[in-house]
């Protein structure tokens, strides 16, 4: 969930949840086990049974290709069948976390709403054309291009703005520059991969750690502010490191999966790639030490956004002299040869044809998503006291059904509606566009998030009744305090190497960087105490697991298939995830190992 739209607070005081936060990671002791021995159910088993509902989901989604909503529809089911018969969790406070998940998934909606309606009005008014031509007269080999955007422009949204927002803008953008729609939401998703554990003017960090982490469980002397500083720069370490060679990365899978059929292998792509590592090198550098050293020194609020800004302004420049640039163009093969699964379901009219024009001059096609970002970075800067006026706004629901579970919509806080709504009904004017390309612009948005909302909708409320679990009849862990202590245990002295998997674990089920770090922090940092490891670097690891866990987000790439009308493709798109994901996991594991008996020891 997004930081500001629900209150920490009361997350931390939900029954059951403060249970799975605050108990020690050693608190199965002798009686527990004894007690679940009787029951056939070890510590193992249990857990074994908890994932079963995220299991389901992920085998569907991968393995048969459903729908975000059938396979997340039969996840629901068999998590509520766990919670009310082997949990045995009453049925009112089964049903309220369901609702309790349903209203969470309100706040995604709104923000998938806002951005649909903003793509609207630009495409309506021929920003988006003139934009997209901008970019083709810049650099029109589509590996610049895919640079330029996924360290510069989706670092930028992703620090002002965070869940999900960064890909939302992406994917309509890359399509409008000739990119295949799936090449467009997968690379959407994989560069909101290293930013999203300073997303949202450092959330994850000063909303998600410091919301669980306080003074009772840390050291004496240390402060939690203390304790944040060090999370935040070893974040900056492996984040930064990450930057460096992440857009290389996302430029070679690009060629390989959606370049000629006779280039798409390893030696195909590679050949193509090399032209553009030394553009690809200087631009992830920047990125990279620019969000290292602005988290090292100045905290978690502004790496992504001085990142993002540092690499649009430089790289523009390059691109424009071509300067490290390649001497040949790269482009993708014509469309009559485009495989089947690139279109994504859109064909014709569905997207652009042609080259872009420019419908008006470039600084006012910019000036919406400039609006955006600077309307981003005045509320959420700290010190000037507009967080806070923003978050007084609230729309609550108190107890629901009777049970110990409120919720609170911060909407003026939500980047769904401000800036996106009110920066869309201002470009129609600025755009000078008429009264009837608005209201399709409405019109189209409500037509577009129909059916990704009813996906939202069950995914969040399965996620909260697998966690409101924790509160049961049958004096069990919750399903996922149950899945994570064990592998926590499992891991002993290796848990800086698994502590971003289970980060990822946390992000993929809620799509949040924050909510991951909501649930798993103390676990993370009782872990690392227990084995003498430096409790920081472990958090951290968990903050950057978390980031990484937005790429492969169910609720994400629900979100990006809404927005440029892809729905019923999700398992595709995740499919595709998988090695990216696997990839940073495991460079993020090994530098969460040379950190805690390295430097850090």
């Amino acid at each position: 969930m997004p930081y500001g739209c629900c209150r920490m607070t009361d997350i931390r005081e939900k029954a059951g949840f403060q249970k799975m936060l605050c108990r020690p990671v050693a608190s199965l002791d002798r009686h527990r086990r004894r007690e679940l021995k009787k029951k056939g159910m070890n510590p193992l088993t249990l857990a074994l049974v908890g994932s079963v509902p995220i299991v389901t989901v992920f085998l569907l989604m991968v393995g048969l290709r459903w729908s975000a909503a059938r396979g997340m529809g039969t996840g629901w089911v068999l998590a509520s069948a766990l919670g009310l018969f082997l949990w045995r969790m009453d049925t009112l406070w089964w049903a309220a976390a369901a609702i309790y998940g349903a209203l969470q998934a309100l706040e995604i909606i709104l923000i998938v709403f806002g951005a649909i309606l903003l793509m609207n009005y630009l495409e309506g008014s021929g920003a988006a054309s003139t934009i997209q031509w901008h970019f083709t007269h810049i650099a029109d080999d589509r590996r610049v291009q895919l640079l330029l955007i996924g360290l510069g422009l989706n670092t930028i949204i992703e620090g002002a703005a965070g869940f999900g927002t960064p890909a939302a803008i992406a994917a309509p953008l890359l399509i409008g520059l000739g990119f295949p729609p799936m090449a467009a939401a997968i690379f959407g998703l994989f560069f909101d991969a290293t930013q999203p554990p300073f997303g949202a003017a450092g959330t994850p960090i000063i909303g998600g750690v410091a919301s669980v982490i306080d003074e009772k469980i840390l050291p004496s002397g240390m402060s939690v502010m203390s304790f944040l500083g060090d999370v935040t720069r070893w974040t900056g370490i492996v984040t930064g490191v990450a930057m460096v060679f992440w857009g290389l990365l996302g430029v070679f899978l690009l060629l390989l999966w959606f370049g000629p059929e006779n280039e798409r292998n390893l030696k195909g792509a590679l050949k193509r790639t090399l032209p553009v590592t030394p553009f690809a090198f200087v631009l992830g550098g920047l990125a990279g030490s620019t969000q290292f050293l602005t988290a090292w020194f100045f905290g978690p609020a502004l790496p992504d956004i001085a990142a993002g800004f540092a690499v649009l302004g430089v790289g523009l420049l390059l691109a424009h002299y071509n300067v490290l640039t390649p001497r040949r163009a790269w482009i993708f093969p014509g469309r009559a040869s485009w495989e089947h699964a690139w279109h994504g379901g859109l064909h014709g009219e569905a997207y652009h044809s042609g080259k872009p024009e420019k419908r008006m001059p470039v600084l006012l096609a910019w000036t919406p998503y400039l609006l955006v970002a600077l309307v981003l970075l005045v509320t959420r800067w700290p010190g000037l006291g507009l967080v806070e006026v923003l978050q007084g706004y609230t729309l609550d629901v108190e107890e629901i059904l009777g049970q110990d579970l409120s919720f609170s919509l911060r909407y003026l806080y939500l980047p769904g509606i401000v800036p996106f709504i009110p920066v869309a009904v201002l470009t129609g004017f600025i755009h000078r566009m008429d009264l009837r390309s608005m209201a399709d612009s409405w019109k189209d948005t409500v037509s577009h998030i129909t059916s990704p909302a009813i996906t939202l909708v069950i995914a969040v409320s399965m996620t909260q009744v697998m966690i409101q679990s924790a509160t049961n009849g049958a004096d069990l862990p919750g399903m996922m305090q149950a899945l994570s202590r064990v592998l926590a245990l499992g891991a002993g002295g290796a848990i800086p190497f698994v502590a971003p998997w289970i980060g990822t674990l946390g992000a993929f089920m809620t799509g949040s960087n924050t909510s991951s770090n909501i649930l798993f922090s103390v676990l993370q940092y009782e872990a690392a105490a227990s084995v003498g490891i430096a409790p920081a670097v472990v958090v951290a690891m968990q903050n950057v697991g978390g980031g990484l866990g937005n790429m492969l987000s169910i609720l994400n790439i629900a979100a990006v298939c809404g927005v440029i009308g892809m729905t019923g493709m999700e398992g595709v798109i995740l499919r595709r995830m998988v090695l990216p994901t696997l990839i940073y996991a495991v460079f993020a594991g090994l530098a969460g190992l040379a950190l805690a008996y390295g430097f850090a020891g």
